[in-house]
């Protein structure tokens, strides 16, 4: 299956925040993300997220995400 960024972008809009990396993996599984996205996700640090934006850019200092560029 392929990553798509849409399908995170859109995730990140319905997360209630602030919220947990724990609670923002469990909350992507319970909507369906897939494998690719799940897997960025526990890659996060450990911290609590105040918005889409704090998680896009924590994402982004991550270096190589598979070619995916946030």
């Amino acid at each position: 299956m392929n990553f798509d960024p849409g399908q995170l972008t859109q995730l990140l809009s319905r997360v209630p925040y602030p919220i947990g990396k724990a609670q923002l993996i469990q909350f992507a599984q319970q909507h369906g993300a897939n494998e690719q996205i799940i897997g960025l996700l526990q890659r996060l640090p450990e911290k609590t997220f105040n918005s889409s934006q704090e998680v896009q850019d924590s994402l982004g200092g991550l270096g190589n995400l598979g070619g995916f560029k946030l």
